[in-house]
């Protein structure tokens, strides 16, 4: 499901007015658990990139939890070219 930018505009505007309100050291499990419900309405991964940049908690738990990477340490010269 595409976000629009006003729908995006409101989940971020929502997390920034509740972030103040968490002590720091608590805000990453508190992203999570806000991430979480939102995945009611949108299918997080699929707009992961959509919301990454906003605020670098989410960007944290989005990398984190929602996308995959590849490790870059895990290959060498004898791996398959990718």
């Amino acid at each position: 499901m595409k976000m629009s930018e006003d729908e995006i505009e409101q989940f971020m505007n929502l997390w920034m007015a509740i972030k103040p309100y968490v002590p720091a050291k608590d805000r990453y499990e508190a992203c999570q658990k806000f991430l979480m419900t939102l995945e009611d309405s949108i299918d997080i991964e699929s707009v992961s990139d959509e919301l990454v940049g906003f605020d670098g908690t989410i960007d944290k738990v989005i990398r984190d939890k929602y996308t995959e990477y590849v490790d870059l340490d895990e290959y060498n010269e004898d791996d398959e070219e990718w």
